[in-house]
Formats: C-alpha cells, structure tokens, sequence
C-alpha cells in the first residue's frame, strides 16, 4: 500500500512547537497585565462620566417606592466623603464589569497557547456565554425584583405606628407632663390651594398649588420653584425610612452580584457534563439535592433576609439548570456519536 501523504498532527508537538521559557512567560504576563490594567482604567473612567446615568438608574426603584409610600425620597450623606467614595466605588465596579470582555480576552491570549484545541473550544463558549449570564441576572434584579423589594422592606416601617390618642400610656404620660392650655382660634376665611397634577409649565411668581403625585406644596419665587412636602396625619408613624446613598448603593450592588452570580449555574452544569466528571443521568438523579443546594446557596448570595428574595433567585436557578442539564443530555449524546463513528 502506497504511504499516505496525510500527516498526523500530535497536538502535544503543536504546543512544544510554541512553548515558551519561564522568561518569555513572565514577559508575557507582565504585558497582557499591563494592557488589562489599562482596558480596566479606560472603562472605569467612561463609567465616572455617565455615574450620574448608572446611579439614576440603580436609585429610580427606591425613588418611585418611597414617592409611592409617601414618603421623601432623598437619601443621607453620614460622611463628608461618603458622596464621593460611593460615586467612585460604583464607577469602578461597573468599569470592571464592562472591561471583563477585554480582560478575559488578555487571558485568553496568555493561557491559549498552552491549550489543546477541545479546551481553546470551551473556553471560546463558556467564558462569553458567562458575561452575558451574568449581565441578565443582574439587569433581571434590577428590573424585575428591586423594585418590589424595596417597596416590601419600606413599607415595614408602617409596622411601627405613632401612638394615637387611643392608646392610654401615652395620654397619661403626655397630659401629665404638658400643660393643656385652652386656645380660640379667630374665624378666618379659607385659603384654598389648587390641585396641579403635572406642574404648570410657567408658573407666574407666588402662584401656589398642591402636587398629589409628589404629595408636596409649590410656590413659585422668581425663576425658582420651591417645595415642602407634606404628611398625612392618619399615615403618621413611628419609623421613618431614611437611608444613606452607601447603605442603599451597597445593598443594590450586592444583590446584583448575587442574581449575577446564581445565573451562573447553567455554565457549571454544562461544564461538569461536558468534560465528564458528571453524567447527565447522575445529576437529574440527584435533581432532589440539587433543590436544596440552589436553595441553601440563594440564601447565603441575598443580602436580604427575607424568603421572598430567595425564592426570587432560587427559581430562576432553578430553571436555569434545568436548561443546563437540558444542554448537557445534547452534548453527552453528541460526544456519544462521536465517539462510535471514530471507533467504527
């Protein structure tokens, strides 16, 4: 039989072929580093320049929550330089999600050398596949669950009612201890406040009215509009939800890291089935255990305590994985196929 002209590439050979010294490696790493650094810096400071826009974004459920509760919407500052820490911390966290694509490209081009092709494989699909994941759990927090939990948290102040004259302590204590003084109040004519549900578009100076959307009373002074808000006397509570931009900032980004993070698990179910270490028949067999440790793991992620948020996490993994294994049974019978053509 005449030899064959096809060769056969050893994949081994191929990467001894671009093999580099311990030197060469530390010089690499050092550059794909350097570049990282700078991809990294580049999106921080895009994302300081649209902070205002994120922040917006991250802030306008607590915003509509607490109007909608009836409650001032403003947050604190607790610290001369909380403002600017909190400004800064968002921007760099959301520079290093947007820069995660570059960086993971400057590893990929550090580590793919030392890859055989099946692997340089599952990393091209994971490690995009992962990003994405990860900007629709947290884009789902923010869209889907903030809003409702924040109104929930807030709305348990109202838990926490002011006393009222029916509640007996309280008008012992309060006639006890302040003088109860008899006053006439002289008739006077009724000063009637128009009710404006938008604003008027040019007010004239002193107008004044009532916005029942906002709850706040308006006087126009010159080119500016002034405001005070009012409370409801049958609302009055003990509690007043009030909080500062760190605490509400930090509790957002947590649980965005959190449903971002619990998105992941379609890529470790398809991960583990696609290099064996798992079956798909093992894990559906252990779908039971699976259960609880989504739930476990929803538990420890939320910041919140409640089960609400938990289930709101632990029911899209659970889907989630359930697509993975999904994805896993067609790639174990794929791998199967394969497998029996190069054997026959």
């Amino acid at each position: 039989m005449p030899p064959s002209d096809k060769k056969i590439i050893d994949p081994a050979a191929e990467i001894d072929k671009v093999r580099m010294s311990f030197g060469d490696h530390i010089e690499e790493l050092r550059r794909r580093v350097i570049w990282s650094l700078l991809g990294l810096l580049i999106a921080t400071i895009l994302c300081f320049h649209f902070g205002d826009l994120i922040i917006g974004i991250l802030t306008a459920p607590y915003i509509a929550a607490m109007e909608n509760l009836g409650f001032d919407p403003r947050m604190v500052q607790l610290d001369p330089t909380e403002a600017f820490m909190e400004y800064f911390k968002i921007s760099l966290k959301f520079g290093v999600v947007l820069a995660t694509p570059w960086v993971l490209y400057q590893m990929w081009k550090f580590i793919a050398a030392g890859l055989y092709p099946a692997e340089k494989k599952l990393v091209r699909l994971f490690a995009p596949t992962s990003i994405v994941l990860f900007v629709i759990g947290a884009s789902f927090m923010v869209v889907v669950v903030l809003s409702g939990l924040i109104t929930f948290l807030i709305n348990m102040s109202t838990w926490f009612p002011f006393p009222d004259d029916n509640n007996a302590l309280y008008n012992f204590l309060s006639k006890n201890n302040h003088q109860q003084v008899a006053t006439t109040q002289p008739s006077a004519p009724p000063v009637l406040v128009p009710i404006l549900e938008p604003d008027p578009q040019q007010p004239a100076d002193g107008q004044v009215w009532f916005n029942p959307n906002r709850q706040t009373i308006n006087v126009q002074l010159g080119d500016e509009t002034y405001a005070a808000r009012l409370e409801k006397l049958s609302a009055k509570q003990l509690v007043q939800p009030l909080m500062s931009i760190a605490q509400y900032l930090g509790f957002v980004v947590n649980l965005g890291l959190a449903f971002g993070l619990g998105f992941q698990i379609p890529i470790v179910v398809v991960f583990l089935i696609a290099l064996r270490i798992i079956s798909a028949k093992q894990m559906s067999a252990a779908r039971k255990y699976v259960i609880l440790g989504i739930a476990i793991l929803a538990a420890v992620l939320t910041p919140s305590p409640d089960a609400g948020t938990m289930m709101m996490l632990a029911v899209p993994m659970q889907v989630l994985f359930e697509i993975g294994l999904f994805i896993g049974w067609r790639i174990e019978r794929r791998q199967a196929q394969t497998q029996a053509t190069t054997e026959s």
